[in-house]
């Protein structure tokens, strides 16, 4: 038998003999990737997932390089992707990794063999990363005994689905975070479809700034270049165009241990009052909320979250009561609603110095707290300050509330025309008329400076009814009787 042949033979019975084994503790179900072999058309986001790995040499200190293997390759293969060492000093990119030293990464296992942590991988131009296939996370082991060569290969039973960036429904969309509150640099971030953060996350990636250069010169995404590499607490990743939920959680980990440090979460937004339907909103750059459902923006459009409101208060004006002439209904909620202990109603003159008007606990499972409160006869401001169980404070926008708007109506009862007399009337001011069972009878727009406005109510059955002035985004009603 040829000598190399026995070589051979003996390398591969070491590594069966010493076979290891991967447990996967987040494997996130998508990576970015384009497979074009043209590094012009490179657009890369790195990839990050969190494994375990069993059967090593109690306490002893391996070299490592993570890459990935396309469906049905040979576990003895190299595989391809740059690799990304998530180290705490500082990450370190090797474009060619090896078992040479400089080359790779190093763990120690544990007493009992084993050893969990972040892996990082980056796409290259190779067709294992070409979209619209499945491909496998594979770690590569040297003997744990300072050996420059390749002692055994572990690659991972679930597979993670390549999409590119574009507009269909099969591939996906950039997205980004702003300095995220409360992150910290080389921590990572994981994504998820559902509040209850169940099953394997969308993506996973970290937090900026880790070390490495994930600029246009090495093949990233624009907006990741200019926007995230190397900001402070940023972060960049791709998700689905096939999203029906939206992106429903941000779960946020340690480097080191891996150990949870908190969610972040959308805004309930109310969708529709009747029926009653909430829906999910994340703050945006310009004071805006996005929704994530089935985007389709590819680099063109990328979704931007407010990394500084995503812990916030959104606070609105509820406009939908018509009984309570005189009074305004606050409303509000906020996506760090398990860190609250309690929320503060304050209220200025000027909009500038508040004072506290009164104190609302947490309450359980609450989706919109409200606060009903007299109109005054001219403008007041409003924010809501949250107390948070480590004791930090966080205010929303200050909400300026219109003073009282005086109506009247004439005749009332009323036969067939009704004379709303209002204020001078701004751009785009409304009159509705609405049934006692709260449905939109009638939408009038008013001439801009009237002062009062003639509504034609012959056609209404003989009851009870309001008529609504609306402007400038604030709403008085005043009732009346159809006879």
């Amino acid at each position: 038998m040829k000598l190399t042949s026995i070589i051979f033979i003996c390398l591969f019975i070491g590594m069966a003999a010493s076979a290891q084994t991967l447990t996967e503790v987040y494997m996130p179900r998508y990576i970015q990737g384009v497979g074009s072999f043209n590094e012009a058309a490179e657009r890369r986001v790195p990839f990050a997932c969190r494994v375990k790995v069993s059967g090593l040499t109690p306490n002893a200190t391996y070299f490592f390089y993570n890459r990935f293997l396309m469906e049905g390759e040979s576990s003895f293969s190299q595989g391809e992707g740059t690799v990304i060492v998530a180290a705490d000093a500082g990450f370190v990119r090797i474009p060619v990794p090896s078992m040479s030293p400089g080359e790779h990464g190093e763990f120690k296992a544990d007493s009992t063999g084993a050893y969990t942590g972040w892996f990082i991988t980056e796409p290259n131009i190779a067709n294992t990363f070409a979209p619209g296939i499945n491909i496998y996370f594979h770690l590569l082991l040297n003997d744990g005994a300072g050996g420059e060569y390749i002692n055994s290969f572990v690659t991972s039973t679930t597979p993670v689905r390549v999409i590119n960036f574009g507009s269909d429904s099969t591939s996906g969309t950039g997205l980004r975070a702003t300095p995220l509150q409360k992150a910290a640099a080389k921590q990572f971030v994981l994504l998820y479809d559902n509040f209850e953060a169940t099953g394997r996350p969308l993506t996973a990636t970290y937090v900026e700034s880790d070390g490495t250069d994930g600029s246009l010169a090495n093949g990233y995404a624009p907006f990741y270049a200019s926007h995230v590499n190397g900001v402070n607490r940023a972060f960049g990743t791709i998700v689905p165009n096939a999203l029906p939920n939206g992106l429903r959680r941000i779960d946020l980990f340690e480097l080191g241990n891996g150990s949870f440090k908190r969610s972040y979460y959308p805004y309930p937004v109310i969708e529709s009052w009747n029926p009653f339907r909430i829906g999910f909103r994340w703050p945006s750059v310009s004071n805006t909320l996005i929704d994530t459902k089935n985007p389709t923006g590819g680099l063109d459009q990328v979704l931007v979250i407010d990394g500084a409101r995503v812990l916030g208060i959104n606070l609105w004006l509820s406009g939908e009561s018509f009984t309570e002439e005189e009074l305004i209904t606050l409303q509000w909620n906020s996506p760090a609603e398990e860190e609250a202990v309690e929320y503060m109603v304050e209220r200025s003159e000027d909009g500038k110095t508040f004072s506290p008007l009164r104190s609302i606990p947490k309450g359980e499972n609450k989706q919109v707290y409200e606060l009903k409160e007299s109109r005054s006869a001219t403008a007041s401001f409003y924010r809501i300050v949250m107390t948070s169980k480590d004791g930090s404070r966080t205010a929303s926008d200050v909400l300026k509330v219109q003073g009282f708007i005086k109506l009247n109506v004439l005749p009332n009862p009323v036969a067939d025309q009704l004379l709303v007399q209002h204020p001078a009337a701004e751009a785009g001011a409304a009159i509705q008329v609405i049934g006692i069972d709260g449905r939109r009878l009638l939408t009038q727009n008013v001439a801009e400076g009237a002062v009062q406005t003639k509504v034609n109510v012959n056609k209404l059955i003989a009851g009870n009814y309001y008529v609504v002035f609306s402007a400038n985004g604030q709403r008085q009603s005043k009732s009346f009787i159809k006879k």
